[in-house]
């Protein structure tokens, strides 16, 4: 939570943060979120509870729609529809930045080819 802080402290108008949290009630990520803002950035935040209190700091709420019961808080079914939502957005900005992106991932690849054997 410290360098998450430390790191949304440094963002500036044009940067994004988003918080992810499956309640909308972990301390830690609205402070976060709520650093980020006042720094000017873009909040975003993906949460199951839309009246939350990362709902009120975020300036786009992504929402999911999972069922967890108390006897399974932090069930794999929760994180699968966050990693979901991060997957969409992620291809989201790769189309729109195709030609950046496909020189990345080309980068990162060559960056490891001589990891495997």
């Amino acid at each position: 939570a410290h360098i998450q802080s430390m790191s949304a402290a440094t963002l500036e108008p044009g940067d994004v943060a988003i918080g992810i949290s499956f309640t909308g009630s972990t301390l830690d990520t609205v402070h976060v979120l709520e650093t980020a803002k006042k720094a000017g950035a873009t909040v975003i935040c993906i949460t199951n509870h839309g009246k939350s209190p990362i709902t009120r700091m975020a300036d786009i709420v992504l929402l999911s729609s999972v069922r967890e019961t108390p006897l399974r808080s932090g069930a794999l079914t929760s994180k699968i529809a966050q990693l979901h939502i991060i997957d969409v957005l992620y291809t989201v900005v790769a189309m729109r930045i195709k030609d950046r992106a496909l020189q990345n991932i080309n980068k990162t690849a060559d960056a490891v080819l001589n990891k495997l054997y």
